[in-house]
C-alpha cells in the first residue's frame, strides 16, 4: 500500500507571496493556467500572481523556464514575465497574442531591470517608432559603466541578442567586481 502524500519530483517550484518555496510539480493545461502539485495526492493549484511571486519549470526537452510577477510600465497589477537573465540587470519577455479574423499575431516585448527597480521596455517585435526612448531605457541600465556604454554605442544592431550580450556583460563585471573587494 503508498503512502499518502507522495512527493512529486522536485524540479519545479513556487514562491508563494509569502516567501515560501513549495517544490513539486508544474503543469500546464490546454487551456488556462499553469497548475501546482505539490504531492501526488494534494489537488492542484491554479498558479496566479495573487498567491505566487515566482514559478520555476523544469522540461525533459527544453531549457527550465522562470516567471516572475512584475508590473509592466505605467500599469499597477502584476503580470508572469519569463526571465531571461538573472544578476544586477534582469531581462524579462513577455508575449502576448491578439487572435484577429485574418490571423493570430503575437508580440514579444522585453523589459529590463536594475533589481528590485522599475521595468524599462529595451525591445519589442511590434513595429515600433520609439528606438530613441529604448536606448535611453538602456542607458538607465548600463549608464553607470562609461566604457560598456560606449562599446555599445558605436554597435550597428540593436536586435535582442545584442541587448542580452550587453546585459550579460554587464551582471559578469558587477560579479567580478563585487567578489574582488
Amino acid at each position: 500500500m503508498a503512502l499518502s502524500n507522495t512527493a512529486l519530483a522536485q524540479n519545479d517550484y513556487i514562491i508563494t507571496l509569502k516567501n515560501d518555496t513549495l517544490r513539486g510539480e508544474i503543469t500546464k493545461p490546454l487551456i488556462g493556467k499553469h497548475r501546482f502539485k505539490e504531492t501526488e495526492e494534494s489537488k492542484p493549484i491554479v498558479i496566479s500572481e495573487k498567491n505566487t511571486k515566482v514559478y520555476h519549470r523544469t522540461f525533459s526537452t527544453k531549457e527550465p523556464e522562470t516567471f516572475v510577477a512584475r508590473a509592466l510600465p505605467n500599469q499597477s497589477k502584476p503580470i508572469f514575465l519569463q526571465l531571461h537573465e538573472q544578476g544586477e540587470i534582469q531581462i524579462y519577455e513577455f508575449q502576448r497574442t491578439t487572435y484577429g479574423q485574418y490571423g493570430n499575431t503575437t508580440v514579444t516585448s522585453w523589459y529590463a531591470s536594475k533589481g528590485d527597480g522599475p521595468l524599462f521596455s529595451i525591445k519589442t517585435s511590434a513595429l515600433s517608432f520609439s528606438r530613441a526612448e529604448k536606448e535611453n531605457n538602456f542607458e538607465q541600465l548600463l549608464g553607470d559603466n562609461p566604457t560598456l556604454w560606449a562599446r555599445f554605442k558605436a554597435e550597428k544592431s540593436f536586435s535582442f541578442d545584442v541587448l542580452r550580450n550587453y546585459i550579460k556583460l554587464y551582471n559578469e563585471e558587477k560579479k567580478n567586481t563585487t567578489t574582488t573587494k
